[in-house]
């Protein structure tokens, strides 16, 4: 009987592993299709993740680079719930609902993927669900979606543009920023490609991906990606950056409208542009008027009329501040937003190849003398203006060519010199082969048959693709390619954040939350379990 109690507990144990792994793979794949089965998904990985650690007792929480200042926004998040001033049930089941999920899928996906294979079959669920919402945009474009409908656009500004499409989420300025993501990790898992059937699947997605992102006409997202792009290809591999510009010319000989787009985010033409400003101005107010406790988690819109200087219809609900920076430090006060950007950039850092010590002994060094400090405004620029300086050095050590060490040639004394060989020639295929007779190697006498290299099959005679080799992906390889992945995507969202705050969007919040325990589970995979697996694989 105990026997069979121990298997049938060992059963179970598996069970609930592999459900929350299927949890957390619903969860992927239908975070941009439907958010509701996701969070539901969500919920339930929660509860058998729970079941395992009380029936498991090998089971152990493991501690992620960036708990501490995860913890901090949630808490601090809660109090500018109840600190708020138009402290309502909505308000609690906003912070409840959304960041409750936020946390959760942090939590699930950060504790129970720790196999580069559960990491690959994630990304795997990602890539379709992907698929689907760029061909769902395709379909968009080709049989017309209306702009003018849905106010996406100006119409005295931009009055020929009539096609913005959204595919599945709801904003096409959400599906930009969705792209993007979408495009740095297939442009990490570019980086460390070796097979040409993979680059060639990574470069056709990267292509489609681009496609579609231009039909959005998003012109935050596109110059972000743009700068992701330049950054690479100029400190990386520069054919990135020479694909890219054909990519923009065939864009700008094919489509002027979406040039004129771009080119109207640097100047004060399109109405969208003013209002943006505005909002700012009236954000930075509330920030001054609440800089500790914030307005609350969620309560922009409701606070905004209060700070209405520039957007005089009233019947405009402004729910965010179209800025990520601006809008967390309004809602949770200045403590929060740097709890906040303190996992967001860590996490960017460490996923780009930076130590996660680095980054945490450098805020411990600074929080104590900013909180004490008599000036804080003063500090706070102080200390923003040396962590974007460390910053830039890093971002370039870490882009940076590294030296390819010379390797000297070393001539043996036991080779075969061309003089020893006898040719050979026959009416079929002349001067083909060569025999090489009792020649001294290694201390014995030798005959041997030589065929020229020319009898060997050239690169360009294999096929373009060889299917075989596509799911043959060396985990060290994937890892490091899709980790990077994660650092550009989490790069995008930081330069798109400072036009529009995408992680309003439900959807986009859950993909970076997800991605950012991605990252933190990759970083903590020891050298030896990857290796193994490699191994498990290859017998």
């Amino acid at each position: 009987m105990d026997r069979i109690s121990v298997f049938a507990r060992r059963r179970r144990i598996k069970n609930l592993e592999t459900w929350t792994l299927y949890a957390i793979l619903v969860e992927a794949f239908f975070l941009a299709l439907s958010p509701t089965i996701a969070a539901a998904a969500v919920m339930f990985g929660v509860i058998t993740a729970f079941l395992r650690m009380r029936i498991d007792t090998r089971y152990k929480m493991r501690s992620l680079p960036f708990d501490v200042p995860v913890a901090i926004f949630l808490l601090i998040g809660a109090a500018s719930v109840f600190l708020s001033s138009v402290l309502s049930f909505g308000l609690i089941h906003n912070y409840l609902s959304l960041v409750g999920v936020y946390a959760l899928t942090y939590l699930i996906v950060g504790q129970s993927i720790r196999t580069p294979a559960q990491v690959k079959k994630v990304a795997q669920a990602l890539g379709a669900s992907a698929v689907l919402v760029v061909l769902w945009g395709f379909f968009q474009f080709v049989f017309g979606v209306d702009a003018a409908d849905v106010k996406w656009t100006d119409p005295d500004a931009f009055p020929e543009l009539k096609k913005r499409i959204f595919s599945t989420l709801e904003n096409p300025n959400v599906l930009a920023g969705y792209l993007d993501i979408f495009i740095c990790l297939a442009l990490g898992l570019l980086s460390k490609a070796e097979q040409r059937s993979h680059k060639i699947i990574l470069i056709s997605a990267i292509i489609l991906l681009t496609a579609c992102l231009v039909m959005t006409y998003s012109r935050g997202a596109f110059i972000a990606i743009v700068v992701v792009f330049a950054v690479y290809g100029v400190l990386k591999d520069w054919r990135v950056l020479v694909f890219f510009a054909v990519v923009i010319g065939l864009i700008a000989y094919s489509d002027t409208t979406f040039v004129n787009r771009i080119l109207s985010a640097f100047n004060m033409g399109d109405s969208s542009e003013g209002v943006r400003v505005g909002i700012w101005v009236s954000t930075i107010a509330m920030i001054s008027d609440h800089p500790f406790a914030g307005i609350g988690w969620g309560a922009y819109q409701f606070v905004y009329p209060q700070y209405n200087y520039y957007v005089a219809d009233l019947n405009i609900i402004i729910y965010h501040a179209h800025n990520i920076y601006l809008n967390i430090a309004a809602e949770i006060g200045i403590v929060g937003a740097l709890a906040f950007f303190w996992y967001f950039f860590g996490t960017m850092l460490i996923s780009l190849g930076a130590s996660e010590h680095s980054v945490e002994n450098w805020l411990s060094r600074h929080l104590d003398k900013i909180i004490s400090s008599s000036s804080f405004l003063q500090e706070l620029s102080n200390m923003v203006n040396e962590k974007l300086a460390d910053f830039s050095n890093r971002f370039l050590d870490l882009f940076g060519k590294k030296k390819t060490p010379h390797i000297k040639k070393i001539r043996r004394l036991d080779v075969v010199h061309h003089e020893d060989m006898k040719w050979s020639k026959r009416p079929a295929d002349e001067e083909k082969i060569a025999t090489v007779e009792n020649i001294p190697v290694a201390g014995e006498n030798i005959s041997a048959k030589i065929i020229k290299l020319d009898d060997v099959p050239k690169e360009t005679d294999k096929p373009l693709v060889e299917w075989d080799d596509v799911t043959k992906i060396d985990d060290k390889k994937f890892l490091d390619g899709f980790k990077f992945g994660i650092g550009l995507a989490f790069l995008s969202m930081a330069l798109n954040g400072l036009t529009d705050h995408l992680l309003f969007n439900i959807p986009s919040a859950m993909l970076m939350w997800m991605l950012g325990a991605l990252g933190a589970a990759i970083h903590l995979m020891p050298e030896e379990d990857i290796n193994s697996s490699k191994r498990r694989r290859h017998i």
